[in-house]
């Protein structure tokens, strides 16, 4: 028993050294995605919605999830000995997950406030912006919300 225990301690540590280069990325999703559970769990409370440990359970394999890709995409990119083609890349799913994370915080955050608040007004100006602004400034990210638009309408 002892030795499973020196083995899996061994192999967390090695993981964790091999992931140290993107450490401020990692801390940083679970920053960006514990504001999000936490805000959507008020979100939920202020407008007496029923807690629901599927939605939570969906939040946290979802969360693991990303941090799987990005950890992979990472080792990926080292073991191929491209370490900073790999940092770019995790870098480039850090913007996209804050994006995404960002303006649902902003719409959960809203749901909290009162809507006469200037508090309210801020948060809603930043969600305009982040929700429209930027898709009609962004050619490729208009394109996906388009697609994924037409997708659903398929189905």
């Amino acid at each position: 028993m002892d030795g499973l225990k020196i083995v899996t301690a061994s192999l967390v540590a090695n993981v964790v050294g091999l992931l140290f280069p993107i450490w401020n990325d990692i801390f940083g999703l679970v920053l960006l995605f514990v504001v999000n559970f936490i805000v959507g769990l008020l979100a939920d409370v202020c407008n007496r919605r029923e807690w629901s440990f599927r939605k939570a359970f969906c939040f946290f394999r979802d969360a693991g999830m990303y941090f799987a890709m990005v950890a992979c995409i990472y080792l990926l990119g080292y073991f191929k000995g491209e370490e900073r083609a790999a940092v770019h890349c995790v870098s480039f799913m850090i913007y996209v997950a804050i994006y995404f994370y960002g303006t649902n915080i902003l719409r959960n955050a809203r749901l909290i406030t009162n809507e006469k608040s200037t508090l309210y007004r801020v948060l809603n100006f930043l969600y305009h912006i982040l929700s429209l602004k930027v898709l009609e400034r962004n050619k490729l990210l208009k394109d996906y919300i388009d697609y994924e638009k037409h997708d659903k309408n398929m189905c």
